[in-house]
């Protein structure tokens, strides 16, 4: 009597083994996207909800906040000197979020990762208000993108190409 073998050849190991590789990089590829996507996605949410929350202050007060702060609550820029861009200046102001206090039951946070790649101009992370002159702007930083999302604000001249990402500045009034 002849006995049978049973189990698998060494060509259908490696043919699945191939398989199974294949796979999981497709998926890690496809995570990395969607991480950076989602990141995005949280900034420029909060970014809005932030525009909403001022527009109402405007509305009340007939005026703008009087404090350029980074948006987000006290404890959302972490390292780099807590700063969200790249001067010791651009930090989350106290008096700006007792101003916005009223018009928020929170406080939104920008996602925070930073768009330079290590160079002299860090951080460039997350999102701030800034009075300049007579305008009131929005700077809002995208990773892996180049464009910037609309957030119902027209774009300011100051919007560009950074190391990996955007940054995007808006015109508030």
């Amino acid at each position: 009597m002849t006995r049978m073998k049973h189990g698998f050849t060494i060509v259908e190991l490696l043919i699945v083994i191939v398989v199974i590789a294949i796979l999981a990089s497709i998926s890690v590829v496809a995570y990395n996207g969607i991480q950076t996507r989602a990141n995005n996605t949280k900034t420029t949410t909060a970014t809005t909800a932030w525009v909403k929350a001022l527009k109402l202050y405007n509305a009340d007060t007939g005026a703008w906040p009087t404090y350029n702060s980074c948006l987000g609550s006290s404890t959302t820029y972490q390292g780099n000197n807590s700063q969200c861009f790249n001067s010791g200046t651009w930090v989350v102001n106290a008096n700006f979020l007792n101003q916005m206090q009223p018009y928020m039951s929170t406080f939104p946070e920008p996602d925070t990762t930073e768009i330079t790649n290590g160079g002299a101009n860090v951080p460039r992370r997350g999102a701030l208000y800034h009075m300049s002159g007579a305008s009131r702007l929005i700077w809002m930083m995208q990773s892996g993108v180049s464009t910037c999302p609309d957030i119902g604000l027209p774009t300011h001249s100051n919007t560009g190409a950074e190391a990996g990402g955007m940054r995007c500045v808006y015109t508030l009034d």
